[in-house]
């Protein structure tokens, strides 16, 4: 048994030799699909937790002038109770925003040589009785007059589910696409060993090699083609993502980057298995026709 396995991890790598061009661009070409494949895998990913931050917040945020004084504003949050589905409002002011703001990102971003003065209006967090009233209590807001801008999380969680859907949408059908292209040229690449080889398998065949034994060397060679390029591919996303997510995270410390590590291990996981399986997949295509052209 081993001597069989021996020899046919020398074959693969003779067959490596004979088709160096051919297998570095079925290399090349997977690394590059899955690289595609796992990006968009990341994607969807930290979108879906921006979703999730977004639906965990309050559900609607009234600001106002930072002109208004705290009597202006204890009658607008009165009003603001009253309003027709609201249960609760929660009232900060702009020298509380601003020092709970400054509190969070005075450590990442330099605060004191880019803002001389207090950005921030007041706001009004208003807790709705049911997400379906949200767009109601929004206008009813927004027509009192006094507040300059209405803000909540159900506009812009259908928004942003709307554009993971589409991302989703289309990063399945260019994967498939990819996938099936990349097939095709390792099925090629194996079968330009396979004809080259054509005499030998005729001979092994004629003294009695099964078709088993036959297909083996292709095979693994078809899996080491898949190996390299999983692997490369594995190396790209995790050096890209760290990079990408560091630069992120000193850039814009209040977006929620996915950082979850077991599931990032999974996908670059799922990358490397990807890649094997489509060279093992390539491997046995491409000799079962040449086996079958045989008989």
């Amino acid at each position: 048994m081993f001597s069989s396995l021996e020899f046919f991890i020398i074959e693969a790598f003779r067959s490596f030799r004979r088709s160096a061009l051919m297998t570095t661009v079925a290399i090349v070409t997977i690394t590059v699909s899955l690289t595609i494949f796992g990006a968009f895998l990341l994607l969807i990913l930290n979108l879906g937790n921006v979703v999730g931050t977004i639906s965990s917040r309050l559900d609607l945020v009234a600001y106002t002038g930072k002109n208004l004084s705290l009597e202006e504003a204890g009658a607008i949050q009165v009003r603001l109770a009253k309003l027709p589905g609201v249960e609760r409002v929660e009232f900060t002011s702009k020298t509380e925003a601003w020092k709970k703001f400054r509190e969070d990102f005075g450590g990442q971003l330099n605060l004191e040589e880019t803002v001389h003065d207090n950005p921030l209006p007041h706001a009004f967090a208003l807790s709705v009785r049911t997400p379906e009233l949200l767009p109601v209590v929004a206008k009813e807001v927004a027509d009192l007059g006094v507040i300059e801008e209405v803000r909540y999380s159900g506009r812009l969680i259908d928004q942003m589910r709307s554009l993971v859907s589409a991302v989703r949408v289309g990063g399945l059908s260019l994967i498939v696409l990819l996938s099936f292209a990349t097939l095709l040229i390792v099925v090629n690449t194996i079968r330009l060993t396979v004809l080259a080889r054509e005499t030998d398998i005729y001979i092994m065949k004629l003294v009695g090699a099964t078709d088993t034994f036959v297909k083996w060397p292709f095979i693994i060679e078809g899996v080491m083609i898949g190996l390299i390029g999983g692997g490369a591919s594995c190396l790209i996303l995790k050096l890209s993502y760290e990079s990408v997510a560091a630069r992120l995270a000193l850039a814009l410390p209040f977006l929620p980057i996915f950082t979850n590590q077991l599931v990032l291990t999974l996908i670059y996981a799922a990358v490397i298995l990807g890649g094997t399986a489509l060279g093992m997949l390539g491997g046995q295509i491409s000799v079962s026709r040449a086996l079958k052209n045989e008989s």
